[in-house]
């Protein structure tokens, strides 16, 4: 996994060690809801989530220059039927790091990496449709809206649907519009 620095960001491989710093905003009400996940009650939750992050090699760790802090994760996952040519964009950060661009910033980068490393032809994201701090990056980084779908997810241990609106940029689009994502 290659490491891949921006103006403030250094997107990293997780390490084990990360575990502490993830939990301190996993295990916050305002965070994993958010995203379709129930918080984390332990570090040793937190450390299992690494664990299984490690294993699938698609997820790096969101630090600020200079600190080597984990603040989030962003990362680009396989998706059951979407094939090796799609991949889906999820991030989380936390909260005392919002409204200051910096997920704007890791996303850019991930899609340059997505359309320029790989052999990617479409990158995918999406949010819950209250979810409005994340639609602003998801419109941001230049995605365009494809539908709202009803998805189930497991929060606090029951299944709950909720809507979600889904978007996607395709490699056309991205080599029409590559100044957007190399000027960050």
């Amino acid at each position: 996994m290659d490491r891949i620095v921006t103006k403030r960001l250094v997107l990293r491989p997780l390490v084990l060690e990360d575990a502490k710093a993830m939990y301190d905003y996993a295990k916050l009400d305002e965070v994993g809801p958010k995203a379709g996940w129930t918080p984390h009650k332990t570090v040793e939750e937190s450390l299992h989530v690494i664990q299984n992050m490690l294993h699938s090699n698609e997820v790096w760790g969101i630090t600020l220059k200079g600190e080597d802090t984990l603040i989030g994760t962003i990362g680009l996952h396989a998706e059951g039927d979407l094939g090796a040519e799609t991949k889906s964009l999820g991030y989380v950060l936390h909260p005392k790091y919002h409204n200051q661009g910096l997920m704007t910033e890791a996303a850019l980068a991930i899609i340059l990496y997505g359309f320029e490393q790989t052999d990617l032809q479409t990158i995918r994201c999406g949010h819950f449709i209250e979810n409005h701090p994340s639609k602003r990056v998801i419109e941001k980084c230049g995605f365009v809206f494809q539908n709202e779908a009803i998805k189930e997810f497991k929060l606090f241990g029951i299944a709950v649907n909720m809507r979600v609106a889904e978007y996607e940029i395709t490699k056309t689009m991205y080599k029409e519009n590559q100044l957007l994502w190399q000027q960050h």
